[in-house]
């Protein structure tokens, strides 16, 4: 997701620079969750029988023949296409997939208003975060198929796209593998935490005006594996990325604060607590203030929710 203060209520978006130590990728474009504990996944899977019919945010989408032009406007998508071997059918992605460092980045944002953007790349398959406009339409009426795969809203729903991504690529086996692999590392992170966190209270910030995340979203799903509980819930009225008043961030004084918005925005635990009536906060006070790279609340991709999911063990566990 990009950050547009427009789109803001519907799903917060943000412009991301994956800063995490990269978990691997190979040249041939495989990709190995966790640090070893996962089962590989070939690069070169085996393409199952084609056609085949996946469900899209937008439809469902029939392909029919394996794509070997996989244009990917979602910096998620791209995660999830290299990390079930599709990389090597991946000619292009948009400006905001740095992971893999090597998958071939272009200019695009995946907002543009014209497919004629996208045909010197000659795709057969394009994956979108948001169907804009009518780029869907106009791709379809090229014969271009495009799988629009919006924010998943928990674990569940990364799983479920992870698969959908996998069989329209050709690789449904090793979205299974991928799956057990990352299931097994995030399982291991959270024992590892020992408890920690259980009850805590927390706030994620993706925005300085306190536009933040409950626990409908992808993000707030990683929190609940700790048992956290978030802030935002009771204010969000069943918005996923409510906006909250500072006077009720004080009035909640949570435990924890995530800061997703570093990048964006440069903010720092120092500059949170310099805000109006914020320094007597129990997270300020505690030095529970955690600067997070922004895309751990855009990205829902294997490699961000492994590394948050570590990064957030280490930082509770005693």
């Amino acid at each position: 997701m990009r950050r547009h203060r427009a789109a803001v209520p519907l799903a917060i978006a943000a412009v991301v620079l994956a800063t995490f130590a990269p978990t691997g990728a190979s040249a041939a474009g495989a990709w190995v969750v966790g640090t070893g504990a996962g089962p590989k996944v070939a690069a070169a899977a085996r393409a199952t029988g084609f056609p085949v019919s996946v469900t899209s945010g937008d439809g469902t989408v029939r392909i029919a023949t394996r794509p070997g032009r996989i244009l990917s406007l979602s910096a998620s998508a791209t995660q999830m296409l290299y990390a079930v071997g599709a990389g090597p059918q991946v000619v292009g992605v948009d400006k905001y997939s740095t992971y893999p460092p090597d998958a071939p980045r272009t200019k695009f944002t995946g907002y543009e208003t014209s497919a004629e953007d996208y045909l010197y790349l000659r795709p057969d398959l394009v994956v979108l975060a948001f169907p804009t406009g009518t780029m869907v339409k106009q791709l379809q009426l090229l014969g271009i198929p495009v799988l629009v795969l919006p924010p998943a809203t928990g674990l569940a729903g990364v799983y479920a796209q992870l698969a959908e991504l996998a069989t329209a690529t050709g690789h449904p086996a090793a979205a299974r593998q991928v799956r057990s692999a990352l299931e097994a590392d995030v399982s291991a992170d959270v024992r590892s935490a020992e408890h920690a966190g259980q009850g805590d209270s927390y706030y994620i910030e993706v925005d300085p005006t306190l536009y933040t995340a409950t626990s409908r979203t992808f993000i707030g799903a990683e929190f609940s594996l700790f048992g956290m509980v978030n802030i935002a819930d009771a204010a969000g009225h069943g918005v996923a990325y409510p906006q909250i008043s500072a006077e009720y961030l004080v009035k909640q004084d949570p435990d924890y604060v995530f800061l997703a918005d570093t990048i964006c925005c440069q903010q720092t635990a120092v500059s949170f607590a310099k805000r109006p009536g914020f320094s007597g906060l129990r997270a300020v006070r505690l030095h529970h203030v955690i600067g997070v790279n922004d895309s751990v609340a855009s990205q829902w991709g294997p490699h961000t929710i492994e590394t948050f999911v570590r990064l957030l063990a280490r930082t509770l566990r005693p």
